[in-house]
């Protein structure tokens, strides 16, 4: 999926499984720079097939950010950072890392921060609703135990279509074996 001369772009809401849309993908990245879109929200150019937002490069959701102990929050945008730290979500000490480069840093330190950078434009564009940072300990764990989950069964029948492979390629050998050796 690439945003180049599409216009009919569509954004699910994870929260509510709202769709807003069909909108040019210009108001996509406008609601992404502007902490409307978040991490688990969804994109699609025809409704049927979606893609988590992240995972769309030009949105630039480049930063993951400490919220306590091991939790992360992200990848987000460093404008959407910057609008938390406006909030009072996260200050200059939080720990972010730049998904990209995998370089940890505070946001203080962050090339993208600056106190210009801190003030607030308003908002002129009608956008889905704001996602905040507090993210419910239960819900994350739950999600992630589901997702672990899958990712085991998907290793086990992994395993299982690699064993059976193995045991064809020897199926193979033997018969090779045997073909090499009648001929001489």
């Amino acid at each position: 999926m690439t945003p180049v001369h599409l216009e009919n772009w569509y954004l699910k809401k994870y929260d509510s499984s709202e769709v807003f849309g069909p909108v040019k993908f210009d108001q996509i990245l406008s609601w992404a720079l502007a902490a409307q879109v978040n991490p688990q929200d969804m994109l699609s150019t025809d409704r049927e097939v979606w893609t988590k937002a992240p995972m769309v490069p030009e949105l630039t959701m480049d930063w993951l950010v400490e919220v306590s102990g091991n939790l992360l929050y992200g990848p987000t945008t460093a404008e959407t950072l910057l609008e938390f730290c406006r909030i009072g979500e996260v200050n200059l000490e939080t720990p972010i890392i730049n998904c990209r480069t995998g370089e940890s840093m505070t946001l203080g330190k962050a090339p993208f921060f600056s106190v210009e950078a801190m003030v607030h434009s308003p908002e002129a564009i009608p956008a889905p609703p704001k996602g905040g940072i507090r993210v419910s300990l239960q819900k994350r764990v739950r999600e992630l135990e589901a997702s672990l989950l899958e990712k085991r069964r998907q290793l086990t029948q992994a395993k299982e279509a690699i064993a059976k492979l193995e045991v064809r390629v020897r199926d193979l050998e033997a018969r090779l074996a045997d073909i090499q050796t009648g001929r001489k």
